[in-house]
């Protein structure tokens, strides 16, 4: 991901100077700076997962026991069912993209490389789900209940 960042970074800056020092532009920075913060994002979005850094309600007041294991494995599932249609969805969108040979407008690249990082951040957030699942499952284990 810092790679991606650099690079974004280092596009945007050639895309400035030569508009505003050479007067010409390099339109093709702009397209490919959006592409690479679309697979920036996809590609954030398992890692904060990861991280326990996502954007979440939080419940007034500290909980235990049977309630706050509730509302984890409310998160997990629905986390989960996040997963799947994004996964879903994403798969079909490739799909049409490949059958139509869909392309980007200023390079002429194929559209699927853009669109296979939804299928993929997908793919990602339901690994990253396995050792969460694991952690919860274990914590309700009838030795570690209260």
């Amino acid at each position: 991901m810092a790679i991606i960042l650099i690079v974004q970074v280092s596009l945007v800056c050639a895309g400035v100077l030569s508009r505003y020092v050479f007067n010409w532009s390099l339109s093709f920075t702009e397209e490919l700076t959006r592409y690479l913060l679309i697979w920036l994002t996809c590609l954030g979005f398992p890692a904060g997962y990861a991280r326990g850094e996502m954007i979440r309600f939080q419940w007034p007041g500290g909980r235990s026991g049977k309630m706050a294991a509730i509302r984890r494995w409310i998160g997990i599932g629905a986390g989960f069912v996040f997963a799947v249609v994004l996964l879903i969805s994403s798969l079909q969108s490739v799909h049409l993209q490949w059958k139509y040979n869909q392309q980007t407008s200023v390079l002429g690249w194929p559209i699927i490389w853009v669109s296979l990082a939804l299928p993929a951040a997908a793919v990602l957030f339901l690994i990253r789900m396995i050792p969460r699942f694991r952690a919860q499952a274990d914590s309700d284990s009838p030795e570690t209940m209260e």
